[in-house]
């Protein structure tokens, strides 16, 4: 099980190494994680209520560990 203090500030990076910053919100759909949205862009996009920003959809999660949360890497 995972608390959601033990995401709230933990940094983020993709599996290419590319660092997205630190979780500064976490939604929450049906008692479950839904997203983070992290960095300062996502800062950015929490003061502002911006529709862009760095959202992690939760499916993208690849593993959590005691350092950090890594990601997939992006599709382009």
């Amino acid at each position: 099980m995972i608390r959601t203090s033990d995401l709230q500030g933990k940094p983020v990076r993709r599996e290419n190494g590319e660092v997205l910053g630190r979780v500064y919100e976490i939604h929450i759909r049906h008692s479950r994680v839904a997203s983070l949205i992290c960095g300062s862009r996502g800062f950015l996009q929490r003061l502002t209520g911006s529709a862009s920003g760095h959202r992690v959809d939760w499916t993208q999660v690849r593993e959590v560990t005691p350092k950090e949360i890594i990601v997939a890497n992006s599709r382009k």
